[in-house]
């Protein structure tokens, strides 16, 4: 199969996916929530959560009931002469963030912070998408899975990789490239 087709393929994958995830579920299944609170798990820390003042690393924030982003984090203390250090977007209006997120509002994940997000689908079937986010482009497909097919260990290596990429966000390779390529 040529380069070309195989990114045509990746392409149409990746319509019909958005399409799947647009229709969403109406109410997620018992499998589907245990799936995105493993997810959090594996993470560790979640957006607001009391973290260590030098804290620096992944951290997880629910998008509605049925949407989990995952980015990079750092400690910020509150204010106050007691306040505590929680976790927040490693951005420099991350306590912002923190204090929407308490609040209830809706925290999008920033431009200049890539990011992952985990939701669902349906189509014949309800499937598991895990979603690269960057600068203003389009939200990029680099796994889905049936739920039927008990995709917990699958993802929580893609997500693993994922955050291995954007780490050191090798310049001769994008991130679907680099998931498909076998581990040394």
């Amino acid at each position: 199969m040529s380069k070309f087709h195989a990114r045509l393929l990746e392409l149409e994958s990746e319509i019909i996916a958005k399409e799947e995830a647009r229709r969403g579920l109406e109410e997620l299944t018992p499998e589907c929530e245990i799936l995105l609170s493993t997810v959090e798990k594996e993470i560790g820390l979640k957006l607001a959560d009391a973290a260590p003042d030098d804290w620096k690393g992944w951290l997880t924030y629910r998008r509605g009931k049925d949407k989990v982003v995952i980015c990079r984090g750092r400690a910020f203390k509150e204010s106050g002469m007691f306040g505590k250090h929680r976790a927040g977007l490693d951005v420099a209006y991350g306590l912002d963030t923190i204090t929407e997120y308490k609040r209830g509002f809706d925290v999008s994940p920033p431009q200049d912070l890539d990011h992952l997000l985990v939701n669902f689908g349906r189509g014949d079937s309800i499937r598991v998408f895990l979603w690269y986010g960057e600068n203003v482009a389009a939200y990029r497909l680099i796994f889905e899975h049936e739920m039927a097919e008990d995709p917990d260990e699958a993802l929580k290596d893609a997500v693993a990789e994922a955050c291995v990429w954007i780490v050191k966000k090798p310049k001769d390779l994008t991130l679907p490239e680099f998931l498909s390529k076998p581990a040394p």
